[in-house]
């Protein structure tokens, strides 16, 4: 009994060691798991911290204004740099001419070329033009996101245009005061010049018209001027005019020469005007100018713009209704292109561009289009969040996306 006893006890500890040791094992093996598993979540997060560093980098580098010359910046793909006269944007022919003559000697404030000293750079046919007739502070040129974002989609869906911005009254630009200008430079197709209005018109039907100052006493100074001379411009050089409350998807190389388009009230709009430097473009551009140095109108809204070239084509194309101007009836060589070329969206459903519960329609509808027209005079009161999930948004981000970016919270 005693050796039985002691052989029971001796396998008793035995299997209790066994048992102990597999336990131990159990437990390191999970323990291992644990660690392993820990170090898989920590690696993610690292990863996930460094992607986020990452992104929170390329954003301040496409928000960066520069602030100091002497510095160089690159944007997007493209570099600006800056000397202490100048600054010049790599791979355009433009330099922009420090301001000297600041009262202050503010940084970053530079001159915008004239647009008849650099007239070398207007191609004959190729060319966009906006005009910005706001008045601004000291003379500085600025643009709202929305103008912006209009030039840019014009700059990228039509690499092969020379893109003018035409600037009256400002005569300078700064890195501080125009953010919005800034995305605008990347493109090298785009040029910021400015109108000198008392040499702009000389030699043509308009001449006199200036020199009177006949502008002064409009009521609707700002529009009138844009008016004006976008005809005088087109007349001058020939190519498009488009408002800068369009966005742009297609190229207009899609587009006739010389057109208008139809609002669809009867009235032909001036807002996108396509008027070639010669022949039928140009004698039509210039019935104009002098239908405005004989007519002109200071107190009515749309007397200088949509009246007047509704009125011209009228006589052009010797019909009465917008609808019956055909290019045939045009002298074969003017259209007049139907409302939902450019207006695809027209009053009263204005705001869908900007009304989530119409963002798909409003969509669907302008799809396929060269360009379509936001209506500014109706919609510029409308705030948006660029988180925004409304059509205008939505075209914003795929076709003017530096300007975009470059708004913080609100476009």
């Amino acid at each position: 009994m005693p050796q039985l006893e002691c052989y029971l006890r001796s396998s008793c500890e035995s299997w209790c060691v066994c048992s102990r040791n597999y336990l131990l094992d159990r437990s390191a093996r999970s323990e291992l798991k644990n660690m392993v598993k820990n170090k898989k979540q920590i690696f993610a997060a690292l990863l996930l911290l460094a992607v986020i560093v990452l992104y929170v980098k390329f954003e301040a580098l496409q928000n960066e204004i520069v602030i100091q010359i002497t510095d160089v910046r690159t944007i997007s793909s493209r570099t600006v740099v800056f000397s202490e006269s100048s600054v010049q944007v790599a791979n355009s022919s433009t330099t922009y001419r420090l301001w000297t003559k600041s009262p202050d000697h503010q940084d970053g404030i530079y001159h915008l070329p004239d647009v008849q000293r650099n007239e070398h750079e207007i191609q004959p046919a190729k060319n966009i033009f906006f005009i910005v007739s706001t008045i601004t502070r000291m003379g500085i040129a600025n643009l709202t996101a929305r103008q912006s974002c209009a030039i840019e989609s014009a700059a990228r869906s039509n690499p092969d245009w020379s893109v003018f911005v035409l600037f009256t009254p400002a005569t300078l630009f700064s890195f501080y005061n125009s953010s919005h200008i800034i995305p605008l430079l990347v493109y090298p197709n785009v040029h910021l010049r400015r109108i000198n209005v008392t040499t702009y018109a000389v030699g043509t039907p308009l001449e006199n018209f200036f020199e009177k100052n006949s502008l002064k006493n409009s009521s609707y100074i700002v529009e009138h001027t844009s008016d004006i001379l976008r005809l005088l411009t087109l007349y001058k050089y020939g190519g498009t005019y488009l408002d800068t409350d369009v966005v742009v998807m297609k190229s207009l190389n899609e587009l006739p020469l010389n057109y208008l388009g139809s609002e669809g009230d009867g009235y032909i709009a001036n807002g996108i005007i396509n008027f070639q430097a010669k022949g039928y473009g140009h004698a039509v551009a210039e019935s104009c100018l002098i239908d405005i140095s004989a007519n002109y109108n200071g107190s009515v809204w749309a007397a200088n713009g949509p009246f007047l070239v509704t009125r011209i084509m009228r006589k052009f194309c010797n019909v009465t209704n917008v609808w019956d101007m055909t290019r045939e009836k045009c002298g074969g060589q003017m259209t007049i292109l139907p409302p939902d070329t450019f207006f695809q969206i027209t009053y009263p459903h204005h705001t869908w561009y900007f009304e989530e519960e119409h963002a798909k329609e409003a969509l669907e509808k302008v799809s396929g289009h060269v360009l379509t027209h936001l209506w500014n005079k109706l919609t510029h009161g409308i705030q948006l969040r660029t988180t925004s999930k409304v059509a205008y948004i939505v075209l914003a981000k795929s076709y003017c996306p530096n300007v975009i970016r470059n708004c913080k919270e609100y476009f």
